[in-house]
């Protein structure tokens, strides 16, 4: 878990850290289900949105 120490995770660290492809990431943002921030033109995740999502997707899949 330490790779993960930063808030901000640029893509290939955001996919890698939800254990999905840069490409379903990148479907997942395109659907709004994911959002991000372009900063100089890179688009970062808040890792605290990215476990947000992930507890969305375990309380939908209860449901």
């Amino acid at each position: 878990m330490e790779r993960f120490n930063k808030r901000l995770l640029d893509v290939k660290t955001a996919a890698e850290y939800l254990s999905i492809s840069r490409a379903k990431l990148y479907q997942w943002v395109d659907a709004g289900k994911i959002p991000s921030v372009r900063i100089d033109g890179r688009r970062l995740f808040d890792i605290l949105e990215l476990n947000e999502f992930v507890e969305r997707l375990k309380r939908d899949r209860r449901n």
